[in-house]
């Protein structure tokens, strides 16, 4: 089975897929979002894994756009715990290092460690892997990278320092889509939607209220901006439900209350508390 991922092995989107689908499956890497989806529609892969929501730097809006404007749909989620390692070449130490590379996400997450080690110049990247992955094959003794554990194996690095970032709860949430939605409808209990509202007094509060009254849990909601119509949003939510039909009423409640509404997946909730995802993430490793 080939996934396709943002940026190259050893990325967090790889360690994602494989928490997903277990171990046995190839990696189709990409260097953007949109290559992702478009590596599915062009059936190179089966399904691709895309970062959506972090609980440090929030809501990927962009990655949601695309996946509204792919026409493929959300069959799943799986959350991530990250922790973020100071890697290097063996035999480097944290005194040797004059540059450590990243991507500046990873970097935000771990500027309190490095306010330690002022000799060390932090220099964004454009992914955390591709930064590994560079030490390794230019054979740079002075540059470290910040990454995840199997970017460090993938590239023969040693982790300098572990669980370098700053907030000990950092995790990420991600998106799997595929081109065809599969989940029967008596396992799901998570919902994707899109929707646009008239732009008028009382249009959010209606829908909202709708959603309650079929006891249908609204878990998540987001708006974003309709490029070319100022002031105008588009709403993305994400619902909960144990009840299948009341869902489907709800939907059937809501569609004229909107001027668009979509479905971007239907699927089984990914959701599971904090401390089973560490627990997780520290036997895995």
């Amino acid at each position: 089975m080939t996934i396709s991922i943002q940026g190259v092995k050893g990325a967090f989107h790889e360690e994602a897929a494989i928490n997903y689908y277990g171990g046995e499956i190839e990696i189709l890497p990409n260097i953007s979002f949109f290559k992702v989806i478009e590596s599915i529609r062009d059936n190179n892969a089966k399904a691709g894994i895309m970062a959506v929501e972090n609980t440090i730097s929030g809501t990927i809006h962009s990655n949601l756009n695309l996946i509204r404007e792919s026409g493929l749909s959300i069959c799943g989620e799986v959350y991530l715990q990250i922790e973020q390692n100071l890697v290097g070449l063996p035999g480097t130490g944290i005194e040797d290092l004059v540059e450590v590379h990243s991507h500046y996400m990873a970097i935000d997450q771990c500027r309190s460690f490095f306010r330690n080690h002022p000799h060390i110049k932090l220099i964004e990247s454009d992914d955390t892997a591709l930064s590994m992955k560079e030490i390794a094959e230019k054979q740079l003794t002075n540059v470290g990278a910040i990454g995840s554990r199997i970017g460090a194996h993938h590239y023969g690095l040693n982790i300098i320092a572990e669980s370098i970032e700053t907030n000990k709860k950092n995790y990420t949430r991600f998106l799997i889509v595929e081109r065809k939605n599969k989940t029967g409808s008596d396992k799901i209990n998570k919902s994707s939607i899109s929707m646009s509202l008239p732009n008028q007094k009382g249009s959010l509060s209606q829908v909202l209220s709708v959603i309650a009254f079929y006891n249908v849990d609204l878990s998540k909601i987001e708006s974003v901006p309709v490029v070319g119509e100022p002031w105008h949003y588009r709403f993305y939510i994400d619902v909960l439900f144990d009840n299948y039909e009341k869902y489907k009423s709800m939907l059937q409640a809501i569609g004229p209350l909107t001027d668009k509404l979509q479905i971007l997946g239907e699927y089984v909730s990914g959701s599971k508390s904090f401390e089973q995802i560490h627990s997780q993430s520290k036997i895995e490793s």
